[in-house]
C-alpha cells in the first residue's frame, strides 16, 4: 500500500479486532456484554471509512494549492460518509472519471459481489446499532468483512497511485 498512514491504521484495527476475538473466545461470548461485538463493528467500519477518505484526500492534496487542500479537508476528510462501494466510486468520479473506471475494473476482478456485500453488511450493522437496533455480528464475521474492506482500500490505493500515460497531444484534446 502506498499510503503508509492508512496501512498503519488498518494494521492497528486488525490487531484490535483479533484482541477482541481472543477476549470473546477466552471468556466465552456469553460472559462479556454484547457491546464488545458492537464496538468491533463500529471500529472496523469507521477505520474503513477513514481509510478510503484518507487515500483519496491525500492523493488529491499532493501538489495542490492551499485552497484545494482546504476544500478537500472540509468535503472529504471531515465529512461523514458510509464506506459503501458506490459511494467510493462516486467520490472517485468527482475527481477523475478514469479513477472510477479503473477502480471498478479492479473490484470486478476481485469478486465485486463479495466486497460490496461485506461493506454493506458492516455499514448496515453499524447503522442499526447507532439507531437503536439490535443487529449484532459475530466477531468472526466482523473480521472477515473488515478484511474484505481492507482489500477494497488496497485496490483504491493502487488505483489513485497508478501512473496514466496520456498521448502526446492530450492537452490539445482537453484531456488535461
Amino acid at each position: 500500500m502506498n499510503n503508509q498512514a492508512v496501512k498503519i491504521m488498518l494494521e492497528d484495527c486488525c490487531k484490535e479486532l483479533e484482541s477482541i476475538s481472543s477476549l470473546l473466545t477466552g471468556y466465552g461470548e456469553g460472559a462479556l456484554p454484547a457491546y464488545m461485538k458492537k464496538y468491533a463493528v463500529i471500529r472496523a467500519t469507521g477505520t474503513i471509512e477513514t481509510g478510503f477518505k484518507t487515500i483519496i484526500a491525500d492523493r488529491v492534496d499532493r501538489d495542490s494549492h492551499q485552497q484545494l487542500k482546504n476544500f478537500v479537508a472540509i468535503k472529504i476528510r471531515k465529512s461523514s460518509t458510509n464506506p459503501k462501494l458506490d459511494r467510493i466510486e462516486n467520490l472517485l468520479k468527482e475527481f477523475d472519471a478514469h479513477w472510477r473506471t479503473r477502480f471498478r475494473e479492479k473490484v470486478a476482478f476481485s469478486d465485486k459481489l463479495e466486497l460490496e456485500n461485506a461493506l454493506t453488511i458492516l455499514v448496515e450493522s453499524r447503522n442499526s446499532f447507532a439507531h437503536g437496533g439490535v443487529q449484532v455480528l459475530a466477531i468472526e464475521d466482523t473480521i472477515r468483512y473488515f478484511n474484505h474492506g481492507c482489500k477494497v482500500l488496497l485496490l483504491l490505493d493502487q488505483t489513485v497511485h497508478e501512473e496514466v500515460e496520456l498521448p502526446e497531444n492530450a492537452e490539445e484534446k482537453g484531456m488535461i
